[in-house]
This record gives structure tokens, C-alpha cells and sequence, in this order.
């Protein structure tokens, strides 16, 4: 039985390794810009030259995507290839170990900002999407294997999914401590919108000769041939929607989802703490800690299955699930609802460590920066280095450069552009050969009240 639910996960592992999908959740370039209000989400401490309202959706729509594998044109070969991915050759030399990908999107369907006196509020609503995944070599191994009948025999481990999606409604605030200290924060409410999870542990089977060699012919139905251990589960929390069983067996048999009855799966809380320190006259130092927070998903809209046990028979009658090319088959694992395991579902968010040093030069014209993030997201955490060189003549033109090395191999540069209203950035520029991250960022917002000088505030 190939399920829609193994259809389903099986389309989402193959984004995983030909989809380029994200480590920067927001823009980097941007940060040494002034009167972008992209900034404010890297660190809630900045103070921004003036207010704005940030035209809905398009006010701050970021999409970004890193992989440790391939490139986009390696996607493209892959894909020209057709669906048995795990006979393709070219792919299989280039897989590592370990091979991961994180996707992200963030868009605010409503945000805006406003001094009060010596302070700055900002509220935002926005959607929020995490995916990140993990594919062992050794999974590629055993399934080339069981596509051409050679051995069934094989064993692999640490294979990860997860995703979370969610909606962020934030109240954040800013103040000038000092003339050289800002401080700030946001309080953020979160609404689960879906999460899902699958791991594997472990996998092992080990069959005798009779299976090893490929004769899967007249097979006693009743004789053992082998043993299969599996450690794993899978799990999901939607309302009006997720993992479905058949009543007889148990069995995973579908996901289903229904529209009518979509909704909050799940609440949370999560802040947001940032500060900036002008060490002397052209030299600023900054700080922030991003998305400390969990969310609650709620019981009754979580679906748990794990193996009925954990070790199984390989018989003449269930051979097939093992023989079966689609590795995600819910059959091989022998997945059985876990209501237990529904009870308490709780996950972190992607938490983000940001150090910065800007130095200004020609009057604070222009400026040269540096920018460490790391972001403890599923399955590693992403690190990167991020060098900058920001000029801003005017108020309403700045424009920068990046070079963020270590997600896209030292392969890649940044850009960002503001002109009046617009705002126009990636920290990965997209070169159409091996870019192994890639994100874009789009920004168009109105400016409110005044701008601020130095004295304002």
C-alpha cells in the first residue's frame, strides 16, 4: 500500500534534496541600513530614523533556503533525469553523509511603528514557517539496493523532518537609555497553525539467503526469513486535519484535511531582546537574542504513530513492505496510533544569537560592518558571517553589499536597495549554477511623522 500520507512526506523529501530551500530568517544586508524597518527585526533595540506603516504583505515578504548538497542547476539535471531519483548516479556522487536542508518564510500582513516621546512601538502581525530536514547517505544506499532486487539487507539512521507554521502577533518597544545605549524588546503571541515531525532513529533489517539475492519467488507465507528493528515516529497537529488509521489494522492510512474546519491548533509566547552601544563617535556595537519561545499544541488536534513494536518479522507474507521502492511506505515501519503520546506537544522556536560592529566613515555616509548570527534551527544550527559595506547618502536612498560565506560556500554576495518607499534585498544573490542558498527579501512601506536626528532622541 503506497498511502497518500507516504505520498505526501515522500514529495516532501524530495524537496529536501532537489529543492533549494533557509538560513536567514531575515535580511542581513540590511541591517547597517537606516529607515528600513527590516532592521527592527533583526534586533528590537535599534532605533529607527522615523515611523512607518509597512504595506500589508508586501511590507515584509522574506523567502530563503540553504542545502549542505545541491545546487540549482544540479536540481534541474536531477529532475530531467525522471522520478527514480534513487537510480540516478549524478545525484548519488555528490550526496554527503548528512544531507540537510532548512526553508523559511516570514510575511507580516500587517506591521507598523510610531514614536512616543523618547520611545518606539511597533506592532506587527505576521505568518511564520520553519522546515527543516535531515537525509542520511545510508537511506540512499539501502533503497538503490531494494530497486534492483540485489539485498533487502541494510540499515541507516538519523533521518529528520520537521515543520512548524504559525502566526506572530508582537508589540515591540524601543528606548534611548543613554546617548550612547538603546535598549528594546517585543512580546510576541504565537498561534499554531501545523506542525509536523518525522524521525527515524534507527532502521535495521537483516533477512537470510533467500531474500539476499533477490528470489522473492514462492515464498512460504508462514516461514520467517529475517528480522526488521525499527526506532521512529511520526506525528502531526492541524485542525480539520492530519494522520488518519484504518479502524481493523491500526495502520497509518491517509491524512486527511479538511477546509471547513481549519483553525488554531496550538498558542504560545516567544520574545525578542536587542540592544546598541556607540562605543566611540564611529564605532557601534549591537546585540540581540530572537524567538526565545515555545507553542503549545493542543491534544486533541495531534495525531501520534509509532512502530506497533519495535522489532518485527520478515515473513513470506510481508516481504513486500520491504522490497517496496517508495522508502516512506507507512507499511515498512509498521506504524500504529500513539495516543499517549499526543498528550504533551511542545515545540521551541528557532531561536537567534546576533552580534554586530559597525564603523561609520564620511560623516556616517558610509560604513563598513560586521554581522555574526547563529540560528538554532532543525536538524544543526546554521551559522554564518556576514561582511557589509552600507551607503547612505540620503534618507530615502541607501544601498549595501554583503558577503556571507559560510552557508553558500563562499559562492555568493548580497545587495540591498532602498529608494523611497521600496526596499529590495537577498543576502544570497541567485547566480543560476551551484547556489546552495538563496533567499529574497521585498519591502514597501510608508514613512510616518518626522524623521529623528541624534538630538530627537
Amino acid at each position: 500500500m503506497k498511502s497518500l500520507l507516504s505520498k505526501k512526506i515522500g514529495l516532501i523529501v524530495g524537496c529536501v534534496l532537489f529543492g533549494v530551500a533557509a538560513h536567514a530568517q531575515y535580511l542581513r544586508s540590511s541591517y547597517f541600513m537606516e529607515g528600513t524597518s527590516s532592521r527592527l527585526q533583526l534586533n528590537p533595540g535599534l532605533q529607527p530614523t522615523r515611523g512607518y506603516f509597512n504595506v500589508p504583505v508586501l511590507g515584509s515578504f522574506n523567502i530563503g533556503t540553504s542545502s549542505n548538497v545541491l545546487g540549482i542547476n544540479d536540481i534541474v539535471d536531477v529532475l530531467d533525469s525522471g522520478e527514480d531519483i534513487f537510480e540516478n548516479d549524478d545525484l548519488y556522487s555528490r550526496l554527503k553523509s548528512d544531507n540537510r536542508l532548512n526553508v523559511n518564510l516570514n510575511t507580516d500582513i500587517l506591521s507598523f511603528g510610531w514614536y512616543a516621546g523618547k520611545g518606539f512601538w511597533n506592532v506587527n502581525v505576521g505568518l511564520r514557517a520553519d522546515v527543516g530536514a535531515s537525509i542520511p547517505q545510508s537511506m540512499f544506499e539501502y533503497l538503490r539496493k531494494v530497486n534492483r532486487t540485489e539485498d533487502i539487507n541494510g540499515s541507516f539512521s538519523n533521518m529528520n523532518f520537521n515543520l512548524n507554521a504559525y502566526t506572530e502577533i508582537g508589540l515591540g518597544y524601543s528606548r534611548q537609555i543613554t546617548d550612547k545605549l538603546s535598549v528594546g524588546g517585543r512580546v510576541k503571541v504565537l498561534l499554531g497553525i501545523a506542525r509536523a515531525e518525522m524521525a527515524v532513529d534507527n532502521f535495521d533489517i537483516s533477512v537470510d539467503d533467500a531474500l539476499v539475492n533477490g528470489d522473492y519467488t514462492n515464498l512460504n507465507p508462514y516461514q520467517t526469513y529475517g528480522r526488521a528493528m525499527v526506532n521512529a515516529r511520526v506525528s502531526t497537529t492541524m485542525k480539520g486535519g492530519g494522520l488518519s488509521f484504518d479502524e481493523t489494522t491500526g495502520q497509518i492510512d491517509g491524512f486527511d484535511i479538511d477546509g471547513s474546519n481549519f483553525g488554531i491548533a496550538g498558542a504560545g509566547f516567544g520574545i525578542d531582546l536587542g540592544a546598541s552601544y556607540k562605543v566611540w563617535d564611529n564605532l557601534t556595537v549591537s546585540a540581540a537574542v530572537l524567538d526565545l519561545g515555545f507553542i503549545k499544541w493542543k491534544e486533541g488536534e495531534t495525531t501520534v504513530a509509532a512502530p506497533a513494536n519495535g522489532s518485527f518479522e520478515v515473513t513470506g507474507s510481508n516481504y513486500q513492505d520491504f522490497i517496496d521502492g517508495d522508502f516512506l511506505s507507512m507499511d515498512r515501519f509498521n506504524f500504529v496510533q500513539d495516543k499517549e503520546a499526543a498528550e504533551n506537544v511542545k515545540t521551541t522556536l528557532a531561536s537567534t544569537i546576533l552580534l554586530a560592529g559597525e564603523y561609520g566613515l564620511l560623516d556616517n555616509k558610509l560604513s563598513v560592518g560586521a554581522i555574526y548570527t547563529a540560528r538554532f534551527a532543525e536538524p544543526k544550527t546554521l551559522n554564518e558571517l556576514t561582511l557589509s559595506a552600507t551607503y547612505r547618502p540620503k534618507s530615502w536612498f541607501n544601498i549595501a553589499g554583503s558577503y556571507s560565506p559560510i552557508q553558500a560556500g563562499g559562492k555568493s554576495f548580497g545587495l540591498a536597495l532602498k529608494l523611497g518607499p521600496l526596499f529590495l534585498g537577498t543576502d544570497y544573490m541567485f547566480f543560476g549554477n551551484s547556489s546552495k542558498a538563496v533567499n529574497a527579501f521585498l519591502g514597501l512601506s510608508i514613512p510616518l511623522g518626522k524623521q529623528r536626528c541624534s538630538d530627537d532622541i
